[in-house]
């Protein structure tokens, strides 16, 4: 078993890997909602409204000052682009977060109805932003 099908199997039933199509349409509107460096980070000097975090916790803390309601569909999209982006809810990912990162380098969690997202980078930093 992959470490895809790992994660794949910890997020559930509900989980549903996109078509190709959706693949590309997901992707285009993260990298219309938020500036990329040339190495593929999100530019968070661009980014207004953003917090450097530490865990879980800090994730859902700071998104309960910023919204009502955050807890939408999610895609978890990887650096690594012959990987499928996996849709979920944000609770489930966070639930099973260690088997979401382990499947690649660096990791993103982007919901493009509520306009965050969150940038697991390899070296241990992550962030969370919204456009």
């Amino acid at each position: 078993m992959t470490l895809l099908d790992e994660c794949i199997e910890a997020l559930g039933e509900d989980a549903e890997i996109l078509t190709y199509s959706e693949k590309e349409k997901i992707l285009g509107t993260l990298e219309s909602s938020f500036p990329f460096t040339e190495w593929g980070r999100i530019d968070w000097d661009k980014v207004s409204k953003k917090e450097n975090v530490n865990t879980v916790n800090d994730i859902t803390v700071y998104l309960k000052k910023c919204y009502e309601n955050f807890n939408a569909v999610v895609y978890v999209i990887w650096d690594e682009g012959t990987l499928p982006i996996i849709k979920s809810d944000l609770k489930k990912v966070l639930e099973v977060i260690d088997d979401v990162t382990a499947v690649s380098f660096d990791t993103w969690i982007f919901s493009p109805a509520s306009g965050y997202v969150i940038e697991i980078y390899h070296e241990g930093e992550v962030w969370v932003g919204i456009r």
